[in-house]
């Protein structure tokens, strides 16, 4: 059975990239570069002291949104006894508990609404640092005339819904089928609008994007082919970067690292792959992190098609659990960008996502949602398969040298019923 076929006949996978180059030649073929990464970078920074002032819980951290490097070698027997002994070095990046929206989305939209405010700020001449000097109100004010308009399956809406109502914009959320009850809730109690669609996330997208007009103040933020929210994301390679140095863990090419991804329409993870790569070059492989019933971005790479590529065209439904990775396509934009970048992708089942939900909690007491979970599968695939294998053997990398980051995108946020429905669901 080809790849194709076991993606129809929806069977778990890890697929390798056979279009990838060195990061070298990759990187060179994008049109963003390592500049626009420390332009965004400087961007976080800028807004730092007034994200204290909205959100004084960001004092500890001096303003800047950012997760834990947690440590789980209690979650390596899950990997099968006679492997556990590689998994000494493995980690969880946990945006799941990031601040203010709790979840990984977090990154790449609060950037990208920074982005509209600076560009509302320079109509009146006044830049960030002018606001820490005005009260709540007057900040409010200023913005109080425009809008911000996205298309979401949950987490990005929730995330731009907090910080731009956060600075007293209007925002609406056209929200897909499979966007959780809780997460449309949370934006209204917060003053959003949330358009409702019985439709799935790509419609959703599209509805948004005819919504908005910048020349009468309502900005679109495009999950699908936004640079700012890829921009966004890719901030937080240099965030682990300092991480990794202050645990003393070596990144080079006897000392690999193996980052897994939970991936949707494409943004975050593609976003955070990117700037990996710039910073960590060949010692970083990425691998984006899939449900069997809706593995958008591995079609899209598969067949070269891209976007212009559904699940649907081969019968599948978008039926998971994994709410945040129910897409049907994904972005052009990303999909172009990881064409000969990312390393590979892979897909789960639904009851193996929820396994490893149950399990982290269980040993950690944390909870995630389904879709960050995803990633938690990315060792299996590398350590046991025969595709696994075979790429660490082609890569020559040694698997005891290998340190593991799985990346969480959400659950700090969930509601304790919701939680424990995913947490009973477990087989």
């Amino acid at each position: 059975m080809n790849t194709l076929e076991m993606i129809k006949n929806q069977k778990p996978l890890l697929w390798v990239n056979p279009s990838k180059l060195s990061s070298k030649k990759s990187l060179s073929k994008q049109f963003l570069t390592f500049t626009d990464i420390k332009d965004a970078e400087d961007r976080l920074q800028r807004f730092a002291p007034l994200l204290i002032k909205l959100f004084p819980e960001l004092e500890a951290s001096k303003g800047i949104i950012d997760s834990e490097l947690i440590k789980i070698s209690n979650m390596a027997e899950l990997y099968s006894a006679e492997e556990t002994g590689l998994l000494s070095n493995i980690y969880v990046k946990a945006d799941h508990s990031l601040a203010v929206s709790g979840s990984i989305k977090a990154r790449g939209g609060f950037y990208a609404v920074f982005v509209i405010i600076e560009k509302i700020l320079s109509e009146h001449g006044i830049s960030v640092s002018n606001l820490l000097s005005k009260s709540f109100d007057d900040i409010r004010s200023l913005f109080a005339s425009r809008s911000l308009v996205v298309g979401s399956t949950g987490n990005l809406g929730l995330s731009i819904g907090l910080m731009g109502r956060a600075f007293g914009l209007n925002v609406t959320v056209h929200m897909s089928l499979d966007a959780k009850e809780w997460k449309k809730k949370k934006l209204r109690d917060i003053g959003a609008t949330v358009v409702e669609h019985e439709s799935d996330y790509s419609e959703a997208c599209r509805v948004a994007r005819t919504s908005a007009n910048e020349s009468r103040g309502i900005y679109f933020i495009d999950d699908e082919n936004s640079t700012d929210l890829f921009l966004g994301y890719s901030a937080a390679a240099s965030m682990l970067l300092r991480q990794l140095k202050k645990k003393n863990i070596i990144v080079d090419s006897d000392h690999p690292l193996f980052v897994y991804i939970p991936c949707g329409v494409g943004g975050a993870p593609g976003g955070i792959t990117f700037g990996l790569k710039h910073i960590f070059r060949d010692n970083v492989h990425c691998f984006f992190a899939e449900p069997v019933e809706a593995p958008a971005m591995m079609l899209g790479l598969v067949t070269g098609k891209n976007s212009s590529v559904s699940i649907k065209d081969i019968g599948l439904t978008l039926d998971t659990c994994a709410d945040g990775l129910a897409v049907g396509t994904p972005s052009e934009f990303v999909a172009t960008s990881m064409n000969t970048l990312l390393d590979g992708c892979f897909t789960l089942e639904d009851n193996v996502m929820l396994n490893y939900l149950k399990e982290f909690y269980d040993k950690y007491g944390t909870k995630i949602e389904p879709s960050a979970a995803a990633g938690f599968a990315g060792p299996e695939y590398l350590l046991n398969s025969e595709t696994g294998k075979r790429y660490l053997i082609q890569n020559k990398i040694d698997p005891e040298k290998i340190t593991h980051i799985i990346w969480t995108t959400g659950g700090s946020m969930e509601p304790e019923e919701e939680f424990q429905r995913n947490y009973r669901a477990s087989p």
